[in-house]
Parts: C-alpha cells; structure tokens; sequence
C-alpha cells in the first residue's frame, strides 16, 4: 500500500485504526491532524468539515463528544483515504 508521504508515528497509529477490519472510534483531533498532514480541512459551517486528501473530497459533521464511533462515518473515512491512496 502507498502512502502520501512519510508519516509520524501518530499519524501512521490513527491510519491504522481506519483501516482496521471493524474501527470502533476515532478521534476527532487525531483524524483533523492526519488530514491536515495528507490534505486539507476546512469548516462548511453547521458543524460540517469537508475533508480532502490527493483530490478527493468527502464532508463530515464532528461529532459532538469529539470521537467519531458511527459506522458509516468510519466506512466513509476509510473510502476517503483508499480513494486517495493514502493507506497504511
């Protein structure tokens, strides 16, 4: 698997967790630090974030406890960074 470019050992472990076979939970700081790393975030307002990496582009709501546990969000993270290339 490829990815953008060298990455911390921070960002590697968060990249790990969205690419577990069944992620429970990210962290909302950890998943805005990798992208931040990889692409770029930016508010849309409501509390909607559009994340892009390598071009590609998916708008999330942050979660209100700051941990990102709903299914499709965590499916959806995923697809983000595989369309992207960036995996561990």
């Amino acid at each position: 698997m490829t990815t953008h470019r060298r990455l911390s050992a921070e960002h590697q472990q968060t990249l790990f967790k969205i690419f577990q076979h069944k992620p429970t939970t990210i962290e909302w700081a950890d998943l805005v630090h990798l992208v931040e790393e990889v692409g770029e975030i930016a508010p849309k307002g409501d509390g909607t974030y559009r994340l892009v990496v390598n071009g590609e582009g998916h708008v999330l709501k942050r979660p209100h406890h700051d941990r990102i546990a709903d299914p499709d969000d965590l499916a959806a993270i995923k697809t983000l960074f595989e369309r992207g290339r960036v995996m561990p």
